[in-house]
């Protein structure tokens, strides 16, 4: 979805949240009973519902969106896509400052 050029690295592979302050690691640590409230547990369970479905539409996304790479060789190849030399150089320029780092 995002690069470095653009923005930060696309994510790769699934999203593991590292187990820290406040977050359990499994089912058996958290609290049972009363204590936790009925409405607690149902929530939590949309919310990873929620997530495992963002994570899925993330890992089928494809690297590439062949569709729009299509609609830009075509305008290319029909003249209609215009061409900024000047804010190529700047995106070589932070790619080169990015590999330097």
């Amino acid at each position: 979805m995002s690069n470095p050029i653009e923005g930060g690295p696309r994510p790769v592979g699934p999203a593991t949240a590292q187990p820290g302050k406040g977050q359990k690691t499994s089912a058996e640590d958290a609290p049972a009973g009363p204590a936790r409230g009925d409405t607690a547990g149902a929530d939590e369970a949309a919310t990873s519902e929620r997530l495992q479905t963002v994570r899925d539409r993330i890992d089928g996304t494809p690297e590439v969106d062949h569709d729009r790479v299509e609609a830009i060789k075509e305008r290319i190849a029909n003249g209609d896509y215009p061409i900024d030399a000047e804010k190529i150089a700047r995106k070589f320029a932070e790619l080169e400052a990015l590999i330097e780092e």
